[in-house]
């Protein structure tokens, strides 16, 4: 693992301690930050110039399913029931070597917009082998990850039981968890009102393993803390519908809210956010469905940006507290902010997966997870606000250099590593499968 000089990059640290610098240096050794300074000696590292750029730390994406990614684009109108009535019936068809190939393929892709790290939610891990494969091709990809296998499936399973499919899981995490490397091992459990849902639970707390939960419906949190099922080691995925006062419940035990902006405002009632935010939830944001859209995370906090300033807008037009096309900021509105989605989309993320001891700032001793953006391909932003540029003046193209635990995975713009023709090779023959 080679030793790396960040040389005079604008930096955003998301550490309160050091905060941000005009122009920083950033020492990287051993796949850990080693420095970050004004100016630092090179001495044997490989020097990276990095003046006209922003440094800040890898984006972590805290839900996806790379499976779906080599049939992108088969869900354009998530609005409709193409997704649960079309698309996912077609995990029946699938062999590990898709999950491979889908993984493989959304990885490097994240990887290319900046994502260092990403909850990789598996609802087809169907049978022995689709775990394994997803965890190769996310190993392979050098990207750091949380798989999450989920005892979510479609029937009929390849495991002749859910007893076996649990087993299964947990022989997954002992296998493969390790937090000192790029993979940690979470689970994702059935739906709350499903037979086995508090069993899941119990299971992943047995193991002490951190668990998901997607929540679609009405006073679903108020029922689960009815049965004592809340706590810091649960995840809230969605969650459109939830009450006030479920979300006083989530803060008081807690726990986090996974948002996908794509996909949770389409159609649906999308205000949780705000006042999740506002009632003291952490929340963070995932690209969630590759068939519906592209895993750039960095876009996603875009759309929510959009999607919260004119919530907040409706908001205080209701209440007939203004009457201006814009009103005035105030204390709680707007609620989001170009860096606030920035730094819930890295330390804030870090700390709702329990690993904000390792990644989510530029904090000399974590590990060096790093985004380089290119601030001036066409005109560095006026405002001097480097949150700002990252999130609303810039592109995937804007993105020049990726570091996941001090290796360089995105060097000059393009993927390290990536064989692009074995990528095309693999789609086809996962589609022909699939598609037929």
């Amino acid at each position: 693992m080679g030793s790396y000089l960040i040389r005079g990059a604008q930096a955003v640290t998301m550490d309160d301690t050091l905060g941000d610098f005009v122009a920083a240096d950033i020492l990287v050794r051993d796949g850990t930050i080693a420095a970050v300074a004004p100016a630092i000696e090179a001495g044997d590292a490989e020097v990276i110039e990095a003046a006209g750029m922003i440094a800040l730390p890898g984006i972590i994406d805290a839900h996806n399913c790379l499976w779906q990614t080599t049939l992108r684009g088969y869900v354009p109108n998530a609005w409709s029931d193409d997704y649960f009535g079309k698309f996912l019936p077609l995990r029946l068809r699938t062999v590990p070597e898709d999950n491979f190939a889908a993984t493989y393929v959304g990885a490097h892709e994240m990887l290319s917009y900046g994502v260092t790290t990403v909850v990789d939610y598996c609802h087809n891990a169907r049978g022995p082998g689709f775990a394994e494969a997803s965890l190769e091709a996310l190993r392979e990809s050098g990207i750091r990850h949380v798989f999450t296998y989920s005892f979510m499936s479609p029937q009929p399973d390849l495991f002749a039981s859910m007893e076996e499919r649990m087993a299964h899981g947990g022989r997954i995490r002992e296998a493969f968890h390790d937090p000192d490397t790029l993979t940690t091992v979470h689970f994702g459990i059935e739906s709350f009102g499903h037979p086995w849902c508090e069993r899941h639970l119990a299971f992943a707390r047995e193991l002490g393993t951190p668990a998901g939960i997607h929540v679609h419906g009405l006073d679903v949190v108020k029922a689960m803390n009815g049965k004592g099922m809340l706590g810091p080691d649960l995840g809230l995925v969605h969650g459109n519908l939830l009450t006030d006062e479920e979300l006083d419940m989530m803060a008081a035990a807690g726990m986090s809210l996974c948002f996908t902006p794509s996909v949770d405002v389409s159609g649906k009632r999308a205000d949780v956010v705000g006042r999740a935010v506002l009632r003291g939830v952490p929340v963070t944001f995932g690209c969630d469905i590759p068939c519906h859209v592209a895993s750039d995370t960095i876009a996603q906090l875009r759309i929510m940006f959009n999607v919260q300033t004119f919530l907040d807008g409706e908001l205080l037009r209701a209440f007939n507290t203004v009457n201006t096309p814009r009103p005035r900021a105030t204390a709680e509105r707007p609620v989001l902010s170009p860096r606030k989605l920035l730094r819930m989309a890295t330390i804030g993320t870090a700390r709702a997966l329990h690993m904000d001891d390792r990644i989510g700032s530029l904090t000399p001793g974590k590990r060096a997870d790093i985004l380089l953006v290119r601030a001036d391909s066409f005109g560095s932003s006026v405002a001097d606000d480097p949150c700002a540029h990252v999130l609303l003046q810039t592109s995937p193209r804007d993105v020049d250099t990726v570091f996941v635990d001090g290796r360089p995975r995105v060097r000059g713009g393009a993927l390290v590593g990536y064989d692009e023709a074995r990528a095309r090779t693999l789609i086809a023959a996962s589609r022909a499968r699939i598609l037929g």
